[in-house]
């Protein structure tokens, strides 16, 4: 453990640098809870407020394959500062809005912006790596450093509304502050390189034998990661959105007392993200994966079933985290996988199909909640996990053998 957390310092310094502005972009993320209530003292109704967020769902979709294309071939750094300046100029624009047709326009930029922002992040900061082993590390310390400054974020968003001077409503100023914090992120990535040196003497040789070409065909490869991640993402589509409604419908619970079921899970979640790199050095490794695949299966049904509020809870909260464990294992493992000509147009099909797909489940999700049924939809989601496990062992498990002993 020592030698892991020592390793965590021995990141190269633009990585570190990068972490810190991804600290930014979690307050701000976080701290954007509080836009609905916004929307709402404007005088928009659910309707409109639902519209808008299908405008920013459909504009993440339809950019997430350009701007993967864009990626490879212009750059993680460019894409990475187009997103996050898109990003930046759309939540200061939110602040202003006044008509529903204003809100749409702003959410389809914003959409635009998030498809860039997550075309490029993992690609970067794998590429700021000066040794392959460190990708790993640093593809969790950013999901892990997002995961911890969103839940800041959270509480900053609820809390600065009492503290900050009204304006248009009572949460103008305090997406002003989510502007600007977007805005110091977009000012600090300025200053990082655009990829470490041995990803540039990479890139050289590569230059040297074949040009790259614009016409961006997926490898079969690159498909079979998109595949498994839509299967993956298809079960945070059914399940993310509701369970605090689950929660507070079925065991007729207060929103506080859901509220900190949902902070302590969140932190688990990011102390499970920050040891990953260090579980995936055990020499057990793949034994902890599959068991923690047995796990998420036995917690769906278990959750569907379970009458104790007790017991439910902390059932859900290891589905959470066995949950995040297995696609920290294999996301990380994939994307070091993928060639780095390759890497941007893998993240970007990810979440071109992911949005596709998980709209589609969530309205799965939404119809079983409508009759009043809780507990179906926890065995909908076995079936998305034994799909997940059935995609991993045919198709994914033979790419992965470094990193997760896998063999045949």
């Amino acid at each position: 453990m020592r030698n892991y957390l020592l390793s965590l310092l021995r990141l190269p310094p633009a990585v570190h640098f990068y972490l810190f502005s991804e600290m930014l972009f979690g307050i701000g993320v976080g701290a954007a809870v509080i836009l609905n209530f916004h929307y709402l003292e404007l005088g928009f109704d659910t309707k409109v407020i639902g519209l808008a967020q299908a405008c920013y769902s459909v504009a993440v979709a339809v950019f997430s394959y350009p701007a993967g294309i864009l990626t490879d071939r212009l750059g993680s750094k460019f894409a990475m500062l187009l997103g996050s300046a898109i990003v930046t100029l759309s939540y200061a624009a939110i602040a202003f809005v006044t008509t529903p047709a204003m809100l749409y326009l702003v959410q389809i930029v914003l959409g635009i912006g998030f498809a860039f922002v997550i075309a490029c992040e993992f690609p970067y900061i794998m590429s700021l790596c000066e040794r392959e082993e460190d990708e790993t590390t640093a593809y969790n310390m950013l999901i892990a450093a997002f995961t911890l400054m969103m839940s800041v974020g959270y509480i900053l968003g609820t809390k600065l509304p009492t503290w900050l001077p009204e304006g248009q409503t009572a949460y103008q100023t305090t997406i002003f502050f989510i502007a600007f914090s977007f805005l110091i992120m977009l000012i600090l990535r300025v200053f990082l390189p655009a990829k470490s040196r041995r990803k540039q003497e990479e890139h050289a040789r590569q230059t040297e034998v074949k040009r790259p070409s614009w016409l961006a065909v997926p490898s079969r490869q690159v498909l079979v990661y998109v595949l498994y991640a839509t299967a993956a993402g298809s079960l945070f589509s059914l399940l993310g959105p509701f369970e605090n409604v689950i929660l507070r419908e079925r065991f007729s619970l207060s929103d506080d007392i859901v509220g900190y079921l949902f902070a302590l899970n969140s932190f688990l979640l990011f102390l499970t993200t920050f040891f990953t790199p260090f579980i995936m050095t055990s020499p057990k490794r793949r034994l902890i994966l599959y068991t923690a695949f047995a796990l998420q299966l036995l917690f769906m049904l278990m959750l569907g079933t379970i009458g104790a509020i007790w017991l439910f809870s902390l059932v859900f909260i290891g589905k959470g985290t066995v949950g995040v464990l297995i696609n920290s294992f294999i996301d990380a493992s994939m994307m070091k996988a993928t060639p780095d000509a390759e890497r941007g147009l893998h993240s970007g099909l990810r979440n071109l199909s992911r949005f596709i797909i998980g709209a589609g489940v969530n309205s799965i999700g939404g119809f079983l909640l409508a009759s009043g049924d809780y507990r179906s939809i926890y065995y909908v989601a076995f079936v998305i996990v034994a799909a997940q496990v059935l995609i991993y062992l045919t198709l994914v498990r033979g790419h992965l053998r470094q990193d997760l002993q896998e063999s045949f």
